[in-house]
């Protein structure tokens, strides 16, 4: 089996952080409600560069398998597996032990790619209520990028109190979340602003559909374009994926009793944190709630409507299983539009 490891060095280049292994042995057996699971693609987040940088909340050990999303095959199947079968297809979950309910501490520190071995390698064995089946239409490549980006997104669009027709949304950047965002959004029939940093990304945002599109690089004060837009009101709801960077801005573009879903990350270190003046909450009512991707009910109800509206992933790159490294630094240069993936074997299968 090929894979590609963690090698603990946090300080040198991308490639000086992973290891290509290969070893002669076959996946063992699966017991129980394990199933042997053939990994077609797998794709990178940026919880994996951080991972990879050890700035990330929960730490891998020096020869974890990394990556929390990946598509395949099932190969193998133990004797009290029920609900999959050999040549099912699947797809991971982002926590594996989240089945429906309120995210509990247990769960969340319990990830592919970071307390345990995940799907950047051949073959992946887990318990069968680990993973889901992926809308039919799509592809391994296409099915990978769901796990993390694409139900966070959905998270953030439906939980707590869900987005209504009519309504209007902000996204920031061009980011996995953040086209998901754009095209889970149209679904529920809400107006979509969405904010960038160059016109080659405005009109792929275009063209994926949203109604307006604001290039934040040329007007730091971005938000005073998001009310104009909406005719002064401000949004019912800001997917808010970047950080503290934009969280005063984002606050400022927030409707009265409006809401931000934030599920940005941050980046490397802390000097990219930044503080906001605490009176611009006055007089707003807003909500601010964190979102955690989603458990896997939420993973289920969404290829449900992926499904229905036969809704395609954008994937930025399919880059080489030996050339694993390059998706890293696509990922962290951000030039990407959409989702990177790996293919480990046959990603279009």
């Amino acid at each position: 089996m090929r894979s590609w490891s963690l090698t603990g060095n946090h300080l040198g280049s991308i490639a000086d952080g992973l290891s290509l292994d290969e070893v002669s042995t076959e996946p063992p057996e699966p017991v129980g409600r394990q199933v042997v699971v053939r990994v077609r693609a797998a794709a990178l987040n940026f919880r994996d560069a951080m991972i990879l940088r050890n700035t990330y909340a929960l730490k891998a050990d020096a020869g974890t398998i990394p990556l929390s999303d990946g598509a395949g095959d099932v190969v193998a199947v133990g004797p009290l597996v029920r609900h999959l079968n050999v040549g099912d297809r699947v797809v991971s979950t982002y926590f594996p032990r989240w089945r429906s309910g309120p995210l509990e501490p247990e769960y969340a520190g319990d990830q592919f790619g970071a307390g345990r071995d995940g799907l950047l390698a051949e073959w992946l064995v887990c318990e069968e209520h680990e993973l889901v089946r992926p809308p039919a239409h799509l592809s391994a490549c296409e099915a990978a990028t769901l796990p993390c980006s694409a139900v966070t997104a959905w998270s953030a669009l439906t939980g707590h109190r869900p987005v209504l027709p009519g309504q209007t949304i902000l996204t920031l950047g061009t980011g996995g979340v953040s086209l998901f965002v754009v095209q889970l959004g149209q679904l529920f029939g809400v107006r979509i602003i969405a904010a960038t940093s160059s016109g080659t990304k405005a009109a792929r945002l275009k063209a994926l559909g949203a109604d307006t599109v604001i290039d934040y690089s040329t007007n730091s004060s971005w938000d005073k374009e998001v009310l104009e837009a909406t005719d002064g009101y401000g949004v019912d709801r800001v997917i808010e994926t970047v950080g503290p960077q934009t969280l005063e801005r984002s606050i400022r573009s927030t409707a009265v009793g409006g809401e931000i879903a934030h599920v940005g990350g941050g980046g490397f270190a802390d000097s990219d944190a930044t503080t906001f003046d605490p009176r611009v909450l006055h007089g707003r009512s807003l909500s601010l709630r964190r979102v955690t991707v989603g458990s896997r009910h939420d993973f289920e109800m969404m290829n449900r409507a992926i499904a229905v509206h036969r809704l395609r992933p954008v994937v930025d790159a399919l880059i080489g299983f030996e050339d694993a490294p390059l998706a890293y630094e696509r990922l962290v240069d951000r030039s990407h539009v959409g989702k990177v993936v790996v293919d480990v074997h046959g990603a279009d299968h």
